[in-house]
């Protein structure tokens, strides 16, 4: 039957028509989520939900798998430090980590030989509180302790204090921004006869900026003070900017390079730390 309410090819037309609305619509959509996708953390592909980057000098909020290596170098008047670092960290669970942290220092002093020994070694767990991850917000909390595994004569690190440092942290992310702030209590255990108990307060402050899906921007505030001892009230404030790149395309490695400028009268006449860190 011949159809004369109908022109030859109108229906090809109309289904013209219909797939430009439709993608009109749907095409907008695809491409945010593309973008969304594009600026995810690289281990945000092995984690479901809210997830911070790692900052330079601060430590991450979120329970992490991944290993961390680092260089450091510190300037001062009378001798300079060279440090290398190694993390490891375990995720046994979305809210929980464990993180071993080995340290070992090199020394050069301008009137003595220069000397090298282990550092403190430390160990950390790590607990995260998901109640508010639809506002952006992630709390945190755990507690480090600090092995005697230090040399008392070299300055390492102690040989004989074990060091207690519970901590609180909280992370806000907000699209491509990503706020990090901890509070560290720092409490040495098995003084010395005599030796005075130096407690300390640290406080460290960590902007990142998702700049490309595979490079990120860092500004840190680091810093602080002694509670009790005989250098009561005595403190320390940095600011450390930095960048983080990612080589791979998969951006699970990133390597890291930042720099500690000091804002007060008392520390380091400088800071360098590049970093490398590779998530799995």
């Amino acid at each position: 039957m011949v159809d004369y309410g109908r022109r030859p090819g109108s229906g090809r037309r109309w289904s013209l028509i219909l797939l430009a609305i439709l993608m009109h619509g749907v095409a907008p959509r695809i491409a945010t989520a593309q973008e969304d996708h594009e600026h995810e953390e690289p281990s945000e592909t092995h984690h479901r939900g809210l997830h911070f980057s790692h900052p330079l000098v601060t430590e991450s909020v979120t329970p992490d798998t991944k290993v961390r290596l680092d260089f450091g170098r510190v300037w001062e008047d009378e001798e300079n430090e060279s440090e290398l670092e190694f993390e490891a960290e375990y995720g046994l669970h979305r809210s929980f980590s464990i993180l071993a942290l080995i340290r070992y220092v090199f020394l050069d002093a301008e009137a003595e030989p220069s000397v090298s020994s282990l550092g403190s070694v430390e160990i950390a767990l790590k607990f995260a509180n998901f109640a508010f991850e639809e506002a952006g917000v992630l709390l945190g909390y755990g507690i480090g302790v600090g092995l005697p595994t230090g040399d008392d004569e070299v300055v390492t690190g102690s040989g004989h204090l074990w060091e207690l440092e519970p901590f609180l942290n909280i992370g806000f992310k907000r699209g491509r921004l990503e706020l990090v702030g901890f509070t560290i209590f720092g409490i040495p255990v098995n003084q010395a006869e005599g030796e005075e108990v130096e407690t300390e307060l640290k406080y460290d402050v960590s902007t990142l900026y998702h700049i490309t899906p595979r490079i990120q921007g860092l500004v840190e505030l680091n810093g602080g003070v002694v509670l009790s001892g005989e250098e009561a009230g005595a403190g320390l404030v940095v600011i450390s900017p930095g960048i983080k790149v990612a080589p791979l395309a998969t951006r699970a490695l990133f390597i890291g390079i930042g720099g500690s400028i000091p804002l007060s009268d008392s520390g380091p006449n400088g800071q360098l730390k590049i970093s490398a860190f590779y998530h799995f």
